[in-house]
């Protein structure tokens, strides 16, 4: 339903007008619906977009900057990148759940401890689609900041 007629049957429920479509409170009427139509228009995009399961747009994009990711080519899995990404909670820093983020931007890799050492190793098990630099920065930016993250390519050709 449209402004117009929304506007139109509440105000027909009051008796107070005789909104048969050629009155002037009628053409009023469409006058403030031709005004609210891409307000409200408007609304409706920003609410689809403040939310990563719906967004298809500018909803993504700025969460893809806002967390330094490069755009994916496909909706479904900007959304899948992103939800995994807010899906990290304070828990979320073992190897399991660093392994688990990192395969869902599109790393395969495994992660070994040295916890005497303070570092974190991650083996790279196939050659990242995003190339090593790419990867090199996102295994900066997401690994925990108090550990030295190194990445070990020996295992690739």
């Amino acid at each position: 339903m449209g402004t117009y007629d929304s506007m139109k049957k509440r105000l027909a429920s009051t008796g107070l007008y005789s909104l048969d479509g050629t009155t002037v409170a009628d053409t009023e009427l469409q006058a403030f619906a031709a005004g609210l139509d891409p307000v409200r228009d408007g609304l409706d995009t920003l609410q689809k977009e403040s939310f990563v399961a719906d967004a298809e747009d500018y909803g993504l994009l700025y969460r893809e900057q806002a967390c330094g990711i490069a755009p994916e080519t496909e909706t479904a899995r900007r959304r899948e990148v992103l939800l995994a990404l807010g899906a990290v909670t304070p828990n979320s820093g073992t190897k399991a759940g660093l392994e688990r983020l990192f395969a869902a931007l599109g790393l395969s890799v495994s992660i070994t401890e040295d916890t005497a050492g303070k570092m974190l190793t991650a083996r790279f098990l196939a050659e990242p689609a995003c190339g090593r630099g790419a990867a090199q920065k996102l295994l900066e930016k997401f690994m925990p900041a108090h550990l030295t993250a190194v990445p070990d390519f020996s295992g690739l050709s």
